[in-house]
């Protein structure tokens, strides 16, 4: 984008803003700081909201106001122009203003044109994630017809094998697909929540049951710690997917040691804890594990997108909740989630005033 120029332009305030100096950078801008016979074009702020004249650069400088750095945009007759404007006084009595001008023009088209290959991206991703869906549906239930041909009574075949196969694989298949479809709603911001009451005991039960059997394949006890019965206002599928996923990275990670979750309330918070038994995290990875596409270094061969433990942080964030990684004494990984137990809709809100 080449190399940024700072254009710089004295004012005499006594004298009605007679140009005392202006460096070449500046004159190539000199339509923001000279009057023009009227023809001083349309100005807009960083927001788009026109700035009236005697509230532009000039003028205000004039008034011996020192302000900025501030984004401006003008409409000239050679195309449009990004101008960061700055106005500071260089003498105790306030004669002179000094002027700054930033042409980042460049730098706001080639941002402009970032922005939309990214929003034309997640639209892809968004649009290929739902076309991918119709057929990763009808091929579940293609599986399970054929697993319903298949007598129970009779010993495990090579039929079974393949049908169980097939099913994981399209299993997977299908979180991926869910993955992406939440990261386009979320860099979007349309990660929506249906709020419900719920017994956060009960959803974890229904998470751990979720992974079972994928547990039981990998050699991986999974023990669920409960107490009495926690009510909160959740979107319980949301959360059971926070459940979900923070198990499915234990199960990579943790090496096929013991899993332990758990929940209590604590005052008007619910804590909810998956640890595993593993190598652990390093302190420098705590963040960075929940950037999108990023995964940790490990011995897990398995290829992932590094999305499970990003859309985790949304989903716990969007509920007004947080979520870190604490490192026990006596080794592994806890990923500690604290929820509020009671949360604000419209509804309750009308109800309260």
């Amino acid at each position: 984008m080449g190399t940024i120029q700072v254009g710089l332009v004295l004012l005499d305030i006594a004298r009605r803003g007679r140009v005392v100096f202006a460096n070449a950078p500046a004159r190539e801008v000199s339509f923001a700081y000279e009057d023009l016979d009227g023809q001083t074009p349309h100005v807009t702020n960083a927001d788009g909201e026109p700035i009236a004249p005697h509230e532009r650069p000039r003028s205000r400088a004039l008034r011996g106001e020192a302000f900025g750095p501030l984004m401006t945009h003008w409409k000239t007759g050679d195309g449009d122009v990004a101008l960061i404007v700055r106005c500071d006084p260089v003498d105790l009595d306030h004669k002179l203003a000094a002027l700054t001008f930033v042409d980042v023009t460049a730098f706001q088209r080639w941002t402009d044109d970032t922005r939309a290959a990214l929003a034309a991206r997640d639209e892809f991703l968004s649009i290929a994630a739902h076309e991918l869906r119709s057929p990763l549906n009808a091929l579940l239930l293609t599986i399970h017809r054929v697993k319903l041909r298949v007598p129970s009574d009779e010993a495990p075949s090579e039929l079974d094998r393949l049908v169980d196969m097939s099913q994981r694989q399209v299993d997977r298949l299908t979180s991926l697909v869910q993955n992406l479809l939440d990261v386009t709603r979320i860099r979007a911001r349309r990660l929506e929540l249906d709020l419900e009451p719920k017994d956060l005991l009960q959803i974890v039960r229904d998470a751990t049951e979720a992974v079972a059997e994928h547990a039981r394949a990998a050699g991986t006890p999974v023990r669920v710690v409960a107490g009495e019965p926690i009510h909160g206002l959740w979107d319980g599928a949301r959360i059971e997917q926070v459940v979900q996923n923070l198990l499915t990275n234990a199960l990579k990670y943790g090496g096929g040691s013991p899993i332990e979750v758990s929940a209590a309330r604590e005052g008007t918070t619910a804590k909810l804890t998956v640890r595993d038994h593993g190598p652990g995290i390093a302190a420098g990875d705590c963040d960075r594990v929940f950037r999108p596409f990023q995964r940790i270094a490990s011995t897990y061969k398995s290829q992932s997108l590094g999305l499970g433990l990003y859309i985790v942080r949304e989903i716990v964030h969007a509920h007004g909740g947080s979520i870190v990684i604490e490192s026990p004494d006596s080794g592994g990984a806890a990923f500690v989630v604290r929820l509020p137990v009671e949360q604000q809709t419209p509804e309750t809100s009308a109800e309260k005033s």
